[in-house]
């Protein structure tokens, strides 16, 4: 798989390429198609989608926490802290808001998990769990199926460690909860484009237009 350039690529949700207005308009349609479908506002959901790439590059573009500051629309500037061990980055939309996160992984089954909170890295209450899984296998075609499932926590109604927030001002991310579900989903579709575009791209270097293969 190439590094193209998220910047390159067209059409991601990602703060860099939408203003905050345009970006909230585009949440709350997708959000709305929600609903429409059915799906109510709930204590757990799951967000799925086919992507046309190996499960293997999948997984270990997935498995590099890095990767998330290119399919997510605003977590920026991951860094390593050397004392914990935990990950910390910034939301680009909240600079003065920071991240603090661990992934976990096992190759075998494909699952891949995320353990975050805000502001704090000694109790992380986000949990993302997901699975990358063989389309060959489940479906008898090519490519990777790719889920998460998020529980809603009681922390996201109220803030457990307000006098860590950066400022009195700073509005507290998780009660953007409603608006979760619709985010995960396009966060999936920008991981499907950068993945299958770098896939593409691959491919075509490996194969150029009228070589003999």
């Amino acid at each position: 798989m190439t590094t193209t350039l998220v910047s390159d690529i067209p059409g991601l949700f990602r703060c860099e390429s939408l203003s905050e207005a345009a970006a909230m308009q585009t949440l709350l349609k997708v959000a709305k198609q929600l609903r429409n479908q059915g799906h109510r506002e709930n204590d757990v959901y799951t967000v799925n989608l086919h992507i046309e790439c190996p499960p293997e590059v999948l997984y270990d573009y997935l498995l590099d926490i890095r990767s998330l500051e290119e399919y997510t629309y605003s977590t920026r500037r991951l860094r390593i802290d050397t004392t914990t061990g935990l990950w910390v980055g910034q939301d680009a939309t909240e600079p003065e808001t920071e991240i603090y996160m661990r992934i976990t992984g096992n190759r075998e089954v494909g699952t891949v998990d995320y353990e975050s909170a805000y502001d704090q890295g000694n109790d992380l209450w986000m949990v993302y769990c997901g699975r990358i899984l063989s389309a060959e296998r489940v479906q008898h075609r090519p490519g990777s199926l790719v889920s998460w499932t998020i529980w809603r926590h009681p922390y996201y109604d109220k803030n457990p460690y307000p006098h860590l927030a950066p400022s009195r001002t700073r509005t507290w991310p998780g009660s953007l909860w409603p608006l979760f579900h619709a985010l995960d989903v396009l966060e999936l579709g920008n991981l499907k484009h950068i993945v299958e575009h770098r896939v593409r791209a691959s491919d075509d270097r490996a194969h150029p237009q009228g070589a003999i293969t």
